[in-house]
């Protein structure tokens, strides 16, 4: 017997590393046999359970996969629940013990989809996996290869039920063994669930103690009930307003026999009456402990503002245990008055313990109802459904799905329902009511339901059968009505003919959730914990930027101050004084780089008005240009800047005719190929076009002529005319200088006030402060336009100021006195290179002559030309310094409205009086009811958050 050789952990070397191995069969006497053969050992000798603990491993067993596998599928509840097997076959027990094949009636083949699912708890093996301190694993199953325990006092959850893969295949294989959750079961591979298909073979005519046989195996189960507590105590807190938590909710028609299956697997009579059905949610949180006890308190979801709401704890004893089903009827009236509410949202918490009770939490909703009676709401049905929603959305929800036997399944509401949230039927479980009411010959339409042949649903069909109004009227007790129901499903047919006894009864049913929630718990811990503080540090963070709400009005007086601090310091660093408490990586660049943008784009604009390129050649400008001796007017239509050659169309080396360019050349259009500039003429011909260098070309001042003519004074006219000059410029700057100007005025302004409102909006101690922060608008715009405007009369007096032209900067007179010279130098030097270049052999008189024929041209120019290029160059002259002034002195002139715009904001909130203050800083309803539900959530999630720490601290690695 293994009480001889007491249980100790084994150590063993794994490479350099030393590893312990928690395994009865790895102490070195036993290494030799199976858990199956120590066991057998165990009950032949004294019919006592040896535990050992469970190995660890992993695996995507249950409700999710375990974060150290693959990642999971969007489904918060995974195909694995209920997974089918395509070579599971259900099994029986022979006369020797044995186990055989059986495909007889009411077993469905292993090919066809509508097998029933594997249930928790059965002989299959299934691994185990660990997360954190916690080691998971159903009962039943262990590793291939020992793993050590985990440390730190972590709990290590697993039935010492299973199969080792170590294992002699001789020995015997306990395949039907369930302990779920304290209680045993038969697994689907199973036929009546008698105590003896639960043993060995040669041990199952040993009379052995149920009781004392459930007491060992609900201690195996203690670390899972860790979970399922604090999943309650979740719930109970209101976690579940804003995390899924796993959970198997009870629903169905009124009157389909909801009420009394509840009562069936608690057994505790549930309110019934046809004065109060259940109207509010009822969860039940079952242990199994010794002694019956139990507390009756109120769960809000919506709380009254009534002082009086609070619904005092109930306690329940063995002495009063009878008292149980009032007061839940005296806690769901309290509800119903309180809330005002016809249907609630706010729960009745029965937590119940007792040897009767399975480890079982479940919650009931309120029946459906289709229409209303006297007295009743005409929103009553859709307020149930609304309410049934709440929780048929919940992925983590399985659906406990009531309908009554004597109903065709197709006007079944809740299974139509249920599908819609579960498609794929993977969360979902049709438990078939009142079968005794069935009418005869309709059985078989029935059993195939349930065997699922009319419809298929991965966790399949479950039948029960409750106490009908005979045995009500006959005050037949709860447990007297199960052992009835044990006896209708042995006794009648075709009940009793269905192999797969799994599927009857309420015991069974009981076994199966507890199991079925075990998993469920398990598989979506960590992801649950995860969703918690996600949840609760978005909330945390919507919650601080909805800012603070005062409420005396010192408060509100140092708000409103550090409101105003804020302003006058964040604008002034993020719109000017370069102070970057943050770098920018978006595409939005501060204020004052948009303004740089701005001013670049200003300088653009003027240096393309005419006043800043007089002397500038472009195609398209009207040029003079000396060729071979003589001058051409024309207009430009190439510029080679690479060779500092212009191009005229009346400047022709040659013609040319190509047959390939009259095909591809538009009339009219210049190109050049091959280094040469071409025309295209109309008569299909192509001139080749000689280059003129651009020192012998300069801009034709001819509308400076026409312009002196239309203004001659009366003086004698050979002087220049100041007043013409200063009429030029004033109405170069008027007609194109101006609008730049303004324009950049305005986008400084608006720049600003973009700015200012942005830094408003973003201040996150007035965020739940509508009234406070459409007011800093209101006058952040009015500083602005006042600002704004004073800006623009000081640009005004600028652009009055430079339409006098004025100046003494010295590059006005070298430039002009260079320009004076430059052109008939040029003309000069270029006659000079003609006539000495290399092989040329003129002689000095000839070189002379040419000298002396330029300056002749000169002197037979027109006095009005001569005034017209003199004028020209002036203006040439003075358009680069006022150019030059305009481009630094209007961008200085606009950064005003940024520079003034902190202390003048400042100043006029620095002036708000107190009553001012009061009024402002107070927000809305809207505002104070979103940041009281934040507020809620946060400190809803915390307590969600301390409860996971309190797991911690006992010893759980979280």
């Amino acid at each position: 017997m293994t009480a001889n050789i007491p249980y100790q952990a084994t150590k063993k070397l794994d490479g350099q590393n030393e590893i312990v191995l928690h395994s009865i069969t790895a102490i070195p006497q036993y290494k030799h046999q199976s858990f199956e053969e120590l066991r057998f050992e165990d009950y032949s000798a004294s019919g006592k359970i040896s535990v050992p603990p469970t190995k660890t491993g992993s695996s995507d067993f249950g409700f999710g996969v375990a974060p150290s596998q693959e990642k999971a599928k969007p489904n918060k509840i995974m195909t694995h629940l209920g997974e089918k097997r395509p070579n599971d076959r259900y099994v029986k027990e022979n006369n020797a013990g044995n186990t055989v094949a059986s495909n007889k009636e009411g077993s469905s083949p292993p090919d066809k989809k509508s097998a029933p699912a594997i249930p928790f708890g059965s002989g299959i093996a299934a691994p185990v996996f660990s997360s954190g301190g916690f080691t998971f694993g159903p009962p039943g199953a262990t590793g291939g290869t020992t793993s050590p325990a985990p440390a730190g006092g972590g709990f290590t959850f697993g039935s010492a039920f299973g199969s080792s893969a170590n294992n002699n295949k001789k020995s015997p294989r306990m395949s039907a063994f369930s302990t779920s959750s304290g209680v045993l079961s038969p697994s689907k591979h199973t036929g009546a669930a008698s105590l003896d298909n639960f043993l060995p073979p040669k041990a199952s005519k040993k009379k052995i103690s149920r009781a004392s046989l459930q007491s060992k195996t609900t201690d195996s189960l203690e670390g899972y009930e860790k979970y399922r507590e604090f999943m309650d105590k979740l719930a109970e807190s209101g976690v579940d307003d804003y995390v899924d938590l796993p959970m198997i909710a009870v629903m169905g028609d009124t009157s389909s026999g909801k009420s009394s299956l509840l009562s069936n697997i608690s057994l505790v009579e549930l309110p019934s009456s046809d004065t109060l059905t259940t109207r509010c949610p009822i969860r039940l949180q079952m242990s199994n402990a010794k002694a019956r006890s139990a507390c009756v308190k109120v769960v809000w979801k919506d709380k009254p503002e009534d002082g009086d709401a609070d619904f005092p704890e109930r306690m329940v004893g063995e002495e009063n245990w009878n008292d149980i089903t009032d007061i839940i009827a005296e806690a769901q009236a309290h509800i119903i008055e309180k809330s005002g509410k016809e249907v609630a949202r706010d729960i009745v918490c029965v937590d119940m313990k007792g040897p009767h009770c399975e480890n079982l939490t479940l919650i009931d909703l309120p029946g459906i109802v289709r229409s209303t009676g006297k007295g009743e709401s005409s929103t009553l049905s859709e307020d149930i459904r609304v309410l049934m929603n709440d929780y048929l959305r919940n992925e983590r929800c399985v659906i406990l799905a009531v309908h009554p036997s004597n109903v065709d399944f197709h006007n079944s509401q809740i299974l139509a329902d249920a599908k819609k949230v579960d498609p794929l039927t993977r969360r979902t479980i049709p438990v078939l009511t009142k079968p005794d009411l069935i009418d005869d010959g309709a059985e078989t339409n029935v059993k195939d339901l349930l065997l699922g042949l009319k419809t298929e649903f991965e966790m399949g069909f479950h039948m029960v059968k409750g106490r009908g109004q005979k045995d009500l009227n006959e005050d037949v007790g709860i447990e007297d009505g199960l052992t009835k129901e044990e006896a209708f499903f042995r006794n009648k047919e075709p009940w009793r003919n269905v192999e797969d006894k799994s599927k009857f009864g309420t015991k069974s049913l009981r076994v199966k959730l507890a199991g079925l929630q075990m998993k469920l718990i398990q598989s979506s811990f960590e992801s649950i914990i995860s969703e918690m503080k996600d949840t609760r540090d978005e909330a945390a963070i919507e919650l601080k930027c909805l800012g603070d709400i005062p409420s005396t009005l010192m408060e509100k007086r140092a708000l409103f101050r550090n409101v105003r601090e804020d302003m006058r310091e964040g604008l002034g660093a993020e719109s000017l004084n370069g102070r970057i408490s943050q770098l920018r990586s978006s595409d939005a660049k501060r204020p004052s780089a948009e303004f740089h943008l701005a001013s670049k784009k200003f300088q653009e604009e003027l240096n393309c008005s005419k006043l800043a390129n007089i002397s500038s050649i472009q195609v398209e400008t009207m040029i003079i240009a000396t060729v071979n001796g003589k001058e051409l007017r024309d207009r430009v239509c190439f510029v080679d800047d690479k060779r500092d050659m212009i191009f005229v169309k009346k400047n022709v080396a040659k013609n040319y005719v190509d047959e390939t360019w009259k095909l591809t050349k538009k009339p009219g259009s210049v190109f050049k190929s091959n280094h040469i500039v071409w025309l295209a003429r109309t008569d299909g011909t192509f001139d080749q076009l000689k280059p003129i260098p651009r020192k012998l070309v300069r801009t034709d001042p001819q509308w400076i002529s026409d312009l002196i003519e239309q203004n001659r004074p009366y003086n004698l006219p050979i002087f220049l005319n100041p007043d013409l000059f200063d009429a030029i410029v004033a109405d170069q700057i008027e007609n194109e200088w101006t609008t730049p100007t303004m324009k950049l005025l305005e986008i400084t302004a608006n720049l600003m006030e973009t700015a200012s409102k942005k830094f408003i909006n973003d201040i996150t101690m007035i965020k739940s402060l509508p009234s406070l922060t459409e007011y800093l608008i209101r006058k952040s715009t009015e500083v602005i336009e006042s600002t704004k405007a004073d800006t623009k009369i000081e640009i005004q007096k600028f652009i009055l100021r430079e339409q006098t032209p004025y100046t003494q900067n010295h590059y006005l007179f070298e430039n002009l006195s260079q320009l004076r010279t430059q052109r008939l130098m040029d003309e000069v030097l270029s006659s000079v290179v003609t006539h000495c270049g290399s092989g040329n052999t003129d002689s000095a008189d000839d070189i002379t002559s040419a000298i002396q024929q330029i300056f002749e041209r000169n002197q037979k120019r027109s006095i009005d030309d001569h005034m017209a290029e003199e004028m020209q160059n002036a203006l040439d002259s003075y358009g680069k310094v006022a150019f030059k002034r305009f481009v630094d002195t209007v961008p200085m002139i606009c950064v005003q409205i940024m520079q003034r715009f902190p202390k003048m904001i400042n100043d006029i909130l620095s002036d708000v009086t107190d009553s001012e203050i009061e009024e402002l800083v107070n927000a809305p309803l809207s505002a104070i009811t979103d940041m009281n539900a934040l507020k809620k959530k946060v400190e809803t999630l915390d307590k969600g958050i301390d409860t996971v720490k309190g797991m911690s601290k006992g010893g759980i690695s979280v």
